[in-house]
């Protein structure tokens, strides 16, 4: 994780309170008052991943790619952790159960030991005339991905601007069940083998889903898509899918500045007359996801600002650098 102290401190108390016996979280830089706030809780493990962790843990520099991070951390953390079940999750991803997750993980362990559970994901979106003041709201929309129908009126995959219906993914994460000799991937597990990789049974979820916030907020949507075009510009073979790559696009055919990016934003992930259509094919969710309920519980002496104002502070001010680079290949930030 790089994100801001308040954001990373709701993801670990939301997932203890959620029943997670330990929650590892990676730093891909040291914050102060991350740590403080994470010090009282004692099943959250906090690594600074930093160039001296790399060279000593895996003699190796650090790596470019965060999902190429990623997956060395979860793999770690995965053999390391002294529990059942391990789920790989990014920052502004949060599991919200509606049954209980460790009885379909009793279920699954023992029919199927071996097989992880893959638990979908939906997306955060916001309806028209919605106050976008907050990291957090309570709707989502679900991906088009294995149903049945003709559902091009309800996406904008025709455009390429989203795949089914989503602007991020659409895999899920999996929950996988530890003590085999397996590689945790972004979104599945692998057998540690050379490729052609193999991978262990499946098990879908019905219990859970992931709720994807896909950028916390309108900045931070917009970032994460500005980081690629600069990648894309400074480092050949950065991975990146066919839907962002058409968002890069859009903004650059918009005129490449951040009201162009915050338009394309608006207009992809604020939902107008779509909202009716998809309540009517009972893909537009009202989740009751209310973070402050976790907060209150794990941290209640912390007064934990929220607020889009706050996020978007730190992500100015810590990644000014990152703003000023992209000044010079032509965006106006």
């Amino acid at each position: 994780m790089d994100e801001p102290p308040e954001l990373v401190a709701a993801y670990a108390a939301h997932h203890l309170w959620s029943g997670a016996s330990a929650v590892h979280i990676y730093l891909d830089r040291d914050n102060a008052r991350t740590r403080a706030l994470l010090a009282p809780l004692k099943a959250v493990h906090v690594t600074v991943a930093d160039a001296a962790y790399w060279r000593a843990e895996l003699d190796i520099k650090v790596p470019k790619t965060h999902q190429r991070r990623q997956t060395l951390n979860a793999t770690r953390a995965y053999n390391l952790a002294d529990v059942d079940y391990l789920v790989h999750l990014d920052a502004d991803e949060f599991i919200h159960q509606i049954g209980p997750l460790d009885a379909e993980l009793a279920r699954l362990q023992k029919k199927r030991a071996e097989s992880y559970l893959s638990i979908p994901n939906v997306e955060r979106v916001w309806l028209e005339g919605e106050a976008q003041d907050g990291m957090f709201n309570q709707n989502f929309r679900m991906s088009t991905k294995r149903m049945d129908g003709d559902f091009s009126k309800l996406t904008l995959d025709g455009e390429g601007l989203t795949r089914f219906g989503l602007t991020g993914h659409s895999e899920g994460k999996a929950c996988t069940p530890t003590g085999y000799d397996y590689v945790l991937g972004i979104h599945r597990p692998h057998h540690d083998t050379e490729r052609p990789w193999t991978f262990p049974g499946v098990k879908r979820s019905q219990s859970s889903v992931i709720l994807h916030f896909d950028g916390m907020t309108r900045l931070h949507w917009v970032f994460k898509r500005l980081r690629k075009a600069l990648f894309r510009n400074t480092q050949v073979g950065q991975p990146i899918t066919e839907q962002m790559q058409t968002q890069i696009d859009a903004i650059d055919a918009g005129g490449g500045d951040m009201a162009a990016a915050n338009a394309l934003h608006d207009r992809i992930k604020v939902l107008g007359v779509m909202a009716d259509a998809l309540r009517d094919e009972d893909m537009l969710l009202e989740v009751p996801f209310d973070i402050t309920r976790a907060l209150e519980a794990v941290l209640p002496h912390e007064d934990i600002d929220l607020s889009a104002a706050r996020f978007d502070a730190w992500l100015r001010d810590e990644k000014a650098e990152f703003f000023e680079d992209l000044g010079e290949i032509g965006y106006e930030v």
